[in-house]
């Protein structure tokens, strides 16, 4: 990437600021809470639009009813929707795809601006998504409006997706991409999927997931005669005396890959929700719980799930409870590509003439889509770089900086070019 290609990217992204900051406003105004999913069509619309404008073929992408199965009760009715543009270059290969997910987590409560207002104040754009991860969006289309902008002529295609769901599992979003042969190794060499790992960050993988619901069966009694029945409560606490006994040295090592931050470099389980019992003088007939288990690279979520359910099995045959059931609600391994590789290198090359200092490298602490791209299409070259911080993602007040958005449009812009080629 030579100096003068840098300076007119550099020079275009900073003309296009208000556009960039105004189209991210309009965005985020968009609900796109999910659960449920609401707003889908109208979103995918509006990004379309954006591509349509600068020339992109765009499909319109309804994912079918026969692939929502994944889909939890609270979402079901409500349908999922997919835009892809593609701008052809002057040649078919090679390929690259930027692919983000528009839906957000619900905006919840301590926010002092209109979560859905799309308000700029002070050089930041404030709403739900503005960090995670409606700005990646806007920064996919703006990266090819800055080199359309700068008179740059790509060589090779140039895609851009937006998919939904990632925030309940991906299955119904990228994962219908992926599985529907629209993202696969064999018509796609790149991939960057914008989640916000900060904009001086290449994101290299994330963690592994595994959501699950136990269910322990007990047999109700009175209250004043609790050995006339078994207290599945009681249970749930020798599952966690257990875990803590014999899962507690895996959950203390520490990974050798750089997760971010410090704290995630272990393998984190906690239990997050837990419903028992309906009147004070009766021991209940049941208890259910809810855990989240984020797994080190080097964990898979099949060992994981072997672990607790083996403390269960023990639970029963000592006869501490009646039985149980074991509800998979996501079951993600960890991701992990090669940092040797020629992507990486073309965002660490632009990331560097455009910064003025190296980008660093991380491993995400939550899973994201790139999983599907790496697992299920194959294709290893796949990194997250996005413009949005890690640590104002689900946060009340949530924003970005358009300055980190300019920056990220502008890494992206160069990474784009230097990865297709330009005709000079």
């Amino acid at each position: 990437m030579n100096d003068g290609l840098i300076a007119r990217i550099r020079a275009s992204a900073e003309a296009l600021r208000p556009q960039m900051g105004a189209f991210l406003g309009e965005l985020l105004a968009i609900d796109t809470e999910n659960p449920p999913g609401r707003n889908y069509e109208r979103c995918v619309r509006f990004l379309g639009a954006k591509m349509a404008s600068l020339g992109c073929e765009v499909e319109y992408v309804e994912v079918p009813e026969e692939d929502l199965a994944a889909l939890a009760d609270e979402s079901k009715g409500w349908p999922r929707h997919i835009v892809v543009g593609t701008f052809a270059g002057t040649e078919k290969r090679p390929v690259l795809h930027l692919s983000g997910h528009y839906d957000v987590v619900p905006a919840g409560g301590g926010w002092t601006v209109d979560p859905y207002g799309g308000a700029i104040i002070d050089g930041k754009v404030y709403g739900r998504g503005a960090s995670d991860m409606k700005s990646g969006l806007a920064a996919q289309i703006y990266a090819l409006e800055v080199l359309q902008h700068a008179g740059i002529e790509l060589k090779g295609t140039f895609v851009s997706s937006a998919v939904p769901d990632e925030e309940t599992g991906g299955e119904t979003g990228m994962g219908y991409l992926v599985r529907s042969g629209r993202l696969t190794k064999e018509n796609t060499d790149y991939c960057i999927i914008t989640e916000p790992l900060d904009p001086d960050m290449i994101c290299l993988g994330h963690r592994g997931t595994l959501w699950f619901t136990l269910a322990f069966r007990g047999v109700q009694s009175h209250g004043s005669m609790p050995s006339k029945g078994l207290n599945p409560i009681e249970g749930m606490r020798r599952l966690l005396e257990r875990i803590d006994v014999r899962i507690r040295p895996a959950l203390e090592t520490v990974s050798r890959y750089p997760v971010s931050p410090e704290g995630s470099r272990k393998s984190t389980l906690c239990i997050t929700t837990i419903r028992a019992g309906s009147k004070v003088n009766t021991i209940p007939d049941e208890c259910t719980a809810s855990f989240d288990w984020r797994l080190i690279p080097e964990q898979s979520a099949a060992w994981a799930r072997g672990e607790i359910m083996a403390i269960c099995d023990d639970l029963v045959r000592e006869g501490i409870i009646l039985g149980y059931s074991y509800t998979p609600i996501v079951e993600a391994n960890p991701t992990m590509v090669d940092e040797d590789q020629r992507l990486v290198d073309a965002l660490k090359a632009c990331g560097r003439a455009v910064l003025g200092r190296d980008m660093g490298v991380n491993v995400s602490p939550g899973m994201d889509d790139q999983r599907f791209a790496v697992h299920e299409g194959g294709l290893e070259a796949t990194v997250v770089y996005g413009p949005g911080r890690l640590a104002l993602a689900h946060t009340s007040d949530e924003h970005i900086a358009l300055d980190d958005l300019v920056t990220g449009v502008t890494i992206l812009a160069a990474t784009a070019a230097e990865l297709l080629g330009v005709r000079e």
